[in-house]
């Protein structure tokens, strides 16, 4: 999947601009105000493209068709499930911090 301009635009509303993504990496769209990590944002706009993707042109073992996110889940319509608390305090994929690791 081609990533030009993923991290220029906007995965919520679709803005591009070379505005949007600043020197740090992150993300802040300049239409709808979207804020998010740059590298994030650019993971869900080319997750998107391949959800989107005519079903003969999509690679074999995508999925069911959605994308699962750190909060929820998106389908191809852009649909949005988000996750309860307790499911995305229990599906967490964020790394352990010093504190806890050797436990």
């Amino acid at each position: 999947m081609p990533p030009a301009f993923t991290s220029q635009t906007c995965s919520k509303c679709g803005h591009q601009s070379s505005t949007n993504r600043d020197s740090d990496g992150w993300f802040e769209c300049n239409d709808c105000g979207y804020s998010v990590d740059g590298d994030y944002n650019a993971s869900k706009n080319i997750g998107l493209k391949l959800l989107t993707l005519p079903s003969g042109k999509r690679p074999d073992g995508l999925g069911d068709g959605h994308l699962a996110l750190k909060s929820g889940m998106v389908n191809g319509n852009g649909d949005y499930t988000a996750y309860s608390n307790s499911e995305a305090d229990r599906e967490s994929t964020d790394k352990p911090t010093t504190s806890v690791v050797g436990r």
